[in-house]
């Protein structure tokens, strides 16, 4: 008679690894951090995440959480994806949380659950569906029965994918939430400053606000705009103030640790992106009472109340952007209630608990759907 050797004991916590196969995991790892940061006393939480330097410093962030990481190109090279269904299986992982950036990200994650028994598989969309060429949305198509539940960031990012043709019943919204900042103080007496926190990249517009600033610059001499973030557009941002000779006025400021002082500091903060998912930087500026100017995108309309909590400006227009800025400066007052009443609405409606809270029912709906079938096998 051969002797087995016990199968480790079950964890006490539902064993939960959240996973991104992003190279630049910025908004998308805030919001696992959030995750992890909430929920590590209710389930046993790991993080998965490539060896970049982003996802390296992503990893570190959740292993100080008290999170179990491990850094690996599960989906792109054959010995991570070997070393990270081990990882899973030693783990005992039962579900496996998918978050993609863009819509081509991670959709062979199935296989790697699969392989590592992993019973339930929940996939996080933070960007509306951006795919165009029919061999991507077939793919997109193809992939999404294997994942049992689809959350979007936001009402817009989950419309979008129902223009797509994801089902309805396929797909809930769990806004993104933050810690709530405290609140600023009121800015120090000085030239208005604009401050924009993003990716130097196309998707973020900045090529828009940099337009928009000789007009703003016309009523408001001594305007200063402050660009924090670097990205593959740096170089030619900076041309074009130099073209548009704004140069004086405009302070690339690269990445910067001190984002809450610099908000504390700015008259307001202006996000002329031509997308987004529900952008956390924009969340942050309202939690601190800083009024907004943003383009009416998805995920930004979902976030400002055009005139009470923010202004909202069409997407690449330049003079709207100017025009709302030189609100801000012509009416402070209205401008400080703006920010007052977005500070209130990030509160009640954005805060990381809620989003934490409104997850975790989802893990729990999952994990208890797959744990039916077992329960009436073993009654039987």
């Amino acid at each position: 008679m051969l002797l087995q050797e016990p199968r480790p004991a079950a964890p006490a916590r539902p064993a939960l690894c959240l996973f991104t196969d992003s190279r630049e995991p910025s908004g998308v790892g805030a919001h696992m951090l959030a995750l992890v940061r909430r929920l590590r006393g209710c389930y046993d939480l790991s993080l998965l995440c490539p060896p970049t330097r982003a996802g390296r410093r992503l990893a570190e962030r959740a292993a100080a959480l008290g999170a179990a990481v491990l850094t690996a190109d599960a989906l792109r090279v054959v010995p991570d994806w070997h070393r990270a269904r081990d990882w899973l299986l030693e783990r005992r992982t039962a579900l496996l949380h998918v978050h993609a950036g863009v819509q081509w990200e991670c959709l062979s994650a199935h296989h790697l659950a699969r392989a590592a028994g992993v019973e339930a598989l929940l996939r996080t969309e933070h960007l509306p569906f951006l795919l165009k060429s029919a061999r991507d949305r077939a793919a997109y198509t193809v992939s999404l029965p294997f994942f049992d539940a689809i959350v979007a960031v936001s009402d817009g990012v989950r419309r979008s994918l129902l223009a797509a043709g994801v089902p309805p019943e396929r797909v809930a919204a769990v806004p993104n939430g933050i810690e709530p900042p405290p609140p600023r103080d009121a800015p120090p007496p000085g030239p208005p400053v604009f401050l924009t926190v993003a990716r130097l990249s196309a998707q973020k517009g900045h090529a828009a606000l940099l337009r928009a600033a000789p007009a703003v610059l016309v009523g408001a001499p001594d305007a200063r705009f402050r660009l924090v973030g670097a990205g593959p557009l740096g170089n030619q941002l900076r041309a074009l103030a130099a073209e548009l000779g704004i140069g004086h006025a405009v302070d690339f400021l690269g990445p910067r640790d001190d984002v809450p002082e610099l908000l504390c500091n700015a008259t307001a903060f202006v996000l002329p992106s031509r997308f987004e998912g529900l952008p956390l930087a924009l969340l942050e500026a309202m939690g601190r009472g800083l009024p907004v100017v943003a383009t009416d995108v998805c995920g930004s309309a979902d976030a400002v109340e055009d005139g009470r909590t923010g202004l909202l400006v069409p997407g690449r227009n330049p003079l709207a952007l100017a025009a709302a800025m030189l609100r801000v400066i012509d009416d402070p007052d209205a401008a400080r209630a703006m920010g007052a009443r977005a500070r209130r609405a990030v509160l009640r409606d954005f805060s990381a608990a809620r989003m934490a809270a409104d997850t975790a029912r989802h893990y729990d709906r999952l994990l208890a759907a797959r744990a039916a079938p077992h329960t009436s096998k073993e009654a039987a």
